[in-house]
């Protein structure tokens, strides 16, 4: 009887191993979407918990329209909010200097939004990595 029971249960861990495989291969960003669609998809993707898909929909926008200069703007404050809610803070800030960056040039006719947004997630992953790295005492000091 037993050994009846054994080729059923090698059958579903097959399954659920096929099942985890398929829920891990990314989804093939297609091409030639509106700027309108890459964003709605980033957000759907953001908004379920997706950030590498979303981060890959808002690259993928920034490679198929390099002419838009206000969007690419918005798509890399977005691409440096998914890296802050990925946890890697240190990535987020990166791209929030390079994104700040642009706007030292003064020109007045770049969107404010993505600056004035930038600003603020910096200064709010600045205060939580500040408390963090004052609790760790210096290289070569005794605690």
């Amino acid at each position: 009887m037993r050994l009846q029971i054994i080729p059923k249960l090698i059958l579903i861990a097959a399954s659920v191993s096929a099942l985890l495989v398929c829920s891990s291969v990314p989804e093939e960003i297609e091409e030639g979407l509106t700027p309108m669609e890459y964003f709605q998809r980033a957000q759907e993707a953001s908004d379920s918990g997706r950030y590498k898909l979303s981060m890959a929909y808002y690259e993928k926008f920034q490679e198929q329209y390099p002419d838009e200069r206000d969007r690419n703007l918005w798509a890399e404050y977005e691409i440096a909010l998914l890296y802050h809610k990925m946890g890697k803070n240190r990535v987020a800030l990166d791209r929030f200097d390079v994104l700040l960056a642009k706007y030292e040039q003064g020109d007045p006719s770049l969107p404010a939004g993505p600056k004035i947004l930038a600003e603020k997630v910096k200064a709010r992953i600045l205060e939580q990595l500040l408390p963090e790295e004052e609790s760790i005492p210096p290289a070569g000091s005794s605690p």
